[in-house]
């Protein structure tokens, strides 16, 4: 007997019925079964949950971060057409420099109306291939040894820079914990900053900051920025307890602003000269709902929560000495 009658043989040892013979089956939940005494056959293949392109339903669109790609819903709105243009321009084989930092940013988790704004400012840095050819030293690039990662550092150092810019502007995003999870020196980020900015401003980019900060008042930008930070923070603290607490937090957070002369609340000075006055509106905010937090005698865990989804650049010590800021709360009571 050949081999192949051996494997056939076996095949159909394997695949008849051992009670009754039969070869007859047919397919159960998580066995074939036989059709004729009922007996388990085979077990099934697992299921993947897999699905060929010809199964699919409609037009498909792949992206870096699934094999499997993903689907953009299109509902004729101007923002998911900017996105289907953005996916599909980061999607090809081969790519711009531009694309590369978006793409860079898409994987890290960068998504709507940010990835959008972020693709705008780069593609204008970009415009002349000044980003492409820019040869300036990183700290970063001594620790690197392949040349494929050191192109992907600078990559990500420009997406970070972007990134930043972007959070300046009143478009907050997960800069902070992006950057640290590339391991990106905050050298190279204030220098690429600086270099982005230099580019843009001599293309005579416009810097927009979702029309919040078009008054000609310093107050009233100030009591924009204020309101637009309270309110985000405001957003994820309602995630880790309960609304009602947030919203207590807030008012309380408020009060610790007014009282320092912030153009918010019962106050509405022109002159910021209080505890906050040299403190950006979105660290301003950060630290009068840290304080509210520590008043109200919230557990330490839930303001490191916080801290952990929204950082602020400065407020590294909110994971360390809050129990040492707690304290001289308390002796200046």
């Amino acid at each position: 007997m050949c081999n192949l009658d051996r494997v056939n043989e076996q095949r159909n040892n394997e695949e008849n019925c051992k009670e009754c013979g039969s070869s007859i089956t047919e397919e159960g939940n998580s066995y074939h079964h036989c059709v004729n005494c009922g007996m388990q056959i085979k077990s099934l293949a697992y299921d993947t949950g897999y699905k060929f392109p010809s199964e699919v339903k409609g037009s498909r669109r792949t992206n870096t971060i699934s094999d499997l790609g993903s689907q953009i819903n299109n509902d004729r709105s101007s923002f998911t057409r900017k996105l289907s243009i953005l996916q599909n321009r980061i999607s090809k084989r081969k790519v711009s420099y531009a694309d590369k930092i978006i793409k860079e940013a898409e994987m890290a988790g960068v998504s709507g109306i940010v990835l959008l704004e972020l693709a705008d400012l780069i593609d204008a840095a970009n415009l002349r291939n000044k980003l492409t050819h820019n040869r300036d030293g990183m700290v970063g690039l001594s620790t690197l040894s392949e040349a494929e990662d050191k192109s992907q550092y600078r990559r990500r150092v420009y997406a970070v820079a972007a990134l930043e810019i972007l959070n300046r502007t009143l478009h907050p995003n997960q800069v902070l914990i992006i950057a640290a999870s590339w391991k990106v020196h905050k050298n190279d980020i204030s220098k690429g900053i600086k270099v982005i900015k230099k580019i843009l401003l001599s293309e005579n980019y416009n810097f927009s900051s979702n029309n919040l900060c078009s008054a000609d008042n310093p107050s009233v930008v100030r009591y924009n920025e204020l309101e637009f930070h309270l309110d985000f923070f405001r957003d994820h603290l309602s995630e880790i307890i309960d609304f009602t607490s947030a919203r207590q937090i807030i008012d309380c957070a408020i009060e610790k602003l007014s009282e320092n002369g912030e153009p918010i609340g019962n106050s509405f000075s022109d002159n910021i000269d209080g505890e906050f006055r040299n403190r950006t509106s979105q660290r301003a905010a950060m630290e009068s709902i840290v304080y509210s937090m520590v008043v109200l005698n919230f557990n330490f865990t839930l303001i490191q929560s916080l801290y952990a989804k929204t950082p602020v650049s400065g407020m590294k010590w909110v994971n360390s000495r809050l129990g040492a800021y707690r304290q001289t709360l308390v002796e200046g009571l």
